[in-house]
C-alpha cells in the first residue's frame, strides 16, 4: 500500500492519470481536463487548481517515474508533444475499479472522514503530541524535539 501511496500519492497524479486513461493528451488538454474535475472539494473548503507551472514539474516527475510517456510528432511544426499512459499504470486503474466502487458503497465513512478533515482544515497530523507506544501498546506523549525553523533545516 505504501508504495503505491508513494508512486501515485502526488496531489495530481490520479487526476492526470484520469485524465489519461482514454488516450494520448496535449499539456494543454490535460491542464484544462484536470481543472474541469472536483479535486478534494469534499475534503477542503478550498478549491484545487491546476496551474501550468505545476502541471510542468509533475509531467516531469511522472515520465522519470516511468507512469507516463511523453511523444513529440515531428510532422507538424511546431512539433506537437502529447503524453500518454504507460500500460502497466492503465492496467493499474483497472484494477482500481472495486476499490472506486467501494468508496461508492460506503459513502458514510467518507462523509465522517471528510467531516473531520474539514473540521481539522485538511490537518493531516490531529494526534497532538503522540508519536510512539509503550510496551503495553498505550499511547505515550512525547516532547517535540524537532528544531525550530529559525534553527535551520531539520536532517
Amino acid at each position: 500500500m505504501y508504495d503505491l501511496k508513494n508512486l501515485f500519492g502526488d496531489k495530481w497524479v490520479p487526476a492526470i492519470m484520469v485524465a489519461l486513461r482514454d488516450g494520448p493528451l496535449r499539456r494543454v488538454e490535460i491542464l484544462s481536463t484536470v481543472n474541469s474535475y472536483s479535486i478534494d472539494e469534499n475534503w477542503s473548503d478550498k478549491h484545487a487548481v491546476l496551474h501550468d507551472s505545476i502541471l510542468a514539474r509533475t509531467l516531469k516527475k511522472m515520465r522519470e517515474q516511468g507512469i507516463i510517456l511523453r511523444e513529440s510528432h515531428t510532422e507538424t511544426f511546431p512539433p506537437e508533444v502529447t503524453y500518454s499512459l504507460n500500460p502497466e499504470v492503465v492496467e493499474v486503474l483497472t484494477l482500481a475499479e472495486p476499490l472506486i466502487a467501494w468508496t461508492e458503497k460506503h459513502p458514510e465513512l467518507l462523509a465522517q472522514a471528510q467531516a473531520h478533515s474539514r473540521q481539522n482544515n485538511g490537518d493531516a497530523g490531529d494526534l497532538g503530541d503522540v508519536t510512539e507506544l509503550d510496551g503495553a501498546g498505550d499511547a505515550v506523549p512525547s516532547v517535540d524535539h524537532r528544531p525550530d525553523r529559525a534553527d535551520g533545516p531539520a536532517g
